[in-house]
Order: structure tokens, then C-alpha cells, then sequence
């Protein structure tokens, strides 16, 4: 079986590096700094924090296309003063008009602001709290009305799963989301905190085998949603930091059997390759999974006296 010491040199290797985490913390603090002060916005403004996978610790390195490193991506909530009796519509574009004033390009979103700055690429998503309770809501400006969140919320739960299993529940999700950039599907989804959910519902809580415990995660997924999909109905997946929120809601049925198909596929892939006492071959199979950055097995250094007779031309 292959060692669990190339698992852990290989999210050493997918691990967002230090000099991409100092980029982010200084896009993000610029672009916090720059709202809070604006003349216009920094009216509406209360306070901002940090969300998505960049907050969670469940990033994974930056993707390179034609040989340049792209970006990294981090989520900045800014909760506002505005109220659900506004326009949603409104307060997403008084964001955009105030981040347009000092970013290009900018770009609104369903409920959000994408910015692209040279360090990092943001998504600026406004928030109200109206009752200064904790308790938030998103503007959804094609639905033109107020959605509940609870991005701390989801913080929150990461940090709680994966302490309750010994630290190996971030880990396990770096490596289903490297898996799942490296295996595209029908609409490139599910991914994101999805995902996150989908690794919690479905990984062993004893296993300390990242190989076997990815192994094991694919093949509870397939367990899990084989009559769903055998039925071609996209199965129910509960928010869980916000009981009866389906997080798979307006996921097309066409793209969640390609990802479980995917999954089905490669989870017997990845029990071959556990099979294997043959580390080459082993390799081959999680390079399926994982693509060309899974190391290699050590190459063994020939020594002693017979390995050096051997190769001399005297005898």
C-alpha cells in the first residue's frame, strides 16, 4: 500500500504557498480599508470579515494556466446599514459603484462583486444584520429579495469537524477539491463548500490513511446517493449551519450524475491503487485521481559491494 507519507507530501505540495497567503492578506486588507473609507460607501458601511474557502483553511493552490499561476481567490463579506425593507438590487450596486471607483475591472454578480487586483481576485458580498444579532441576510438581485446565511456559521462548523476527528477533516477536503479540479464534469459541479459538506457526511472517522480515507469517502458517496441517481433525482443535502437549507438546491440532476459517475469511477480506481504492493503502479492509478503532482515513489540508491561489483566491468 502506498504510504501515507506521500499523502502528506502531496498536500504539502497543494497547500496554498506563503507567498500566495501574503498576497491575499494584503489584497483583502487594502480593499477593506479602501470601503470603510470610501466618501460615498463608507456611510453605509459597519464592518467587514473574511469568508469562504481562504477563511476555512480548506484552500488549495492556486491553478496555473499556460504556464502563470493565476490568483488566489478570497470571499470578504461587508454587512452594511441597509435593511430588508432596500431594494437588493440597490445595495449590490452600491457596492459595485463603490469598488469601481478604485478597482478594474469589476463585475456584479447574482449576489456579489467580483474585483481583480494584481495580488488576488475577490468576491465582495453584502450582508445586513438587521437586528445587530448575528443573524444575516444575502441580496439576491435576480431573485430581487433578501435569502438567511450564515457565513460564520459554516466557519464555525469546519473548525468543529475537523477537530473532532484529530485535524484530518481539512486535509481530506484539500484533496477532494485537487480531485475535483483535476476531473471535470457536466457544469464543473458541485464544488466549494459543497464539497466540504459532502467529505464530513461521508469520511471515516478512525482513519488516519489519507489514501484509504479518500478511498473510503468516494465509496460512501456512491453508496450513499446510488438510488437517487438510479431514481434521476438530485438527492438533498442539508446546510449545517443552516437547518433546512438544501445546499444542492438548483443543482441541475445532469451535473450531479456526472460527478457521481466521476466518483463511482475513480473510487475503484483509488481501491486498486491501495491494492497494490507495487508502488510504480500504485502511482499510475493515483495519478488518475490526483493528476501529474502526485510524488512518485523514491527512487532507491544502489550500495554496498555487490550492487558495485555488479556494475564494474572487472569481473
Amino acid at each position: 500500500m502506498t504510504p501515507n507519507a506521500r499523502f502528506t507530501e502531496f498536500l504539502a505540495d497543494i497547500e496554498p504557498s506563503s507567498t500566495t497567503k501574503s498576497n491575499a492578506s494584503a489584497a483583502h486588507s487594502k480593499l477593506r480599508t479602501t470601503l470603510s473609507t470610501d466618501d460615498s460607501f463608507g456611510q453605509l458601511h459597519r464592518h467587514t470579515f473574511l469568508s469562504g474557502s481562504y477563511k476555512r483553511d480548506t484552500a488549495i493552490r492556486p491553478q496555473v494556466k499556460n504556464g502563470n499561476a493565476q490568483r488566489p481567490d478570497v470571499d470578504i463579506i461587508v454587512v452594511t446599514t441597509h435593511g430588508t425593507y432596500d431594494d437588493p438590487v440597490g445595495v449590490v450596486d452600491a457596492v459595485h459603484a463603490a469598488l469601481t471607483r478604485h478597482y478594474t475591472p469589476t463585475n456584479r454578480q447574482a449576489r456579489s462583486v467580483s474585483v481583480y487586483s494584481p495580488l488576488a481576485d475577490m468576491d465582495v458580498v453584502p450582508l445586513i444584520d438587521p437586528l445587530d444579532d448575528g443573524t444575516y441576510y444575502i441580496a439576491d438581485r435576480l431573485q430581487r429579495q433578501w435569502l438567511r446565511t450564515n457565513p460564520p456559521g459554516h466557519t464555525a462548523w469546519t473548525t468543529r469537524v475537523n477537530n473532532a476527528v484529530g485535524g484530518r477533516f481539512k486535509p481530506l477536503v484539500k484533496l477532494f477539491k485537487w480531485w475535483r479540479r483535476e476531473n471535470k464534469t457536466v457544469g464543473k459541479r458541485p464544488k466549494g463548500f459543497i464539497l466540504e459538506v459532502l467529505a464530513a457526511e461521508n469520511m471515516s472517522i478512525s482513519e488516519t490513511h489519507y489514501g484509504k480515507l479518500f478511498v473510503q469517502m468516494l465509496e460512501n458517496i456512491v453508496d450513499r446517493y446510488r438510488f437517487e441517481v438510479s431514481v434521476g433525482v438530485v438527492p438533498t443535502l442539508e446546510d449545517p449551519s443552516m437547518p433546512g437549507n438544501n445546499i444542492l438546491d438548483g443543482l441541475s440532476f445532469a451535473a450531479f450524475e456526472s460527478f457521481y459517475n466521476k466518483v463511482k469511477t475513480h473510487a475503484a480506481i483509488g481501491r486498486a491503487a491501495l491494492e497494490f504492493d507495487d508502488q510504480e503502479k500504485a502511482t499510475e492509478k493515483w495519478r488518475v485521481l490526483f493528476g501529474e503532482r502526485f510524488p512518485k515513489p523514491p527512487v532507491r540508491k544502489s550500495s554496498g559491494l555487490l550492487e558495485t561489483a555488479a556494475t564494474s566491468s572487472g569481473l
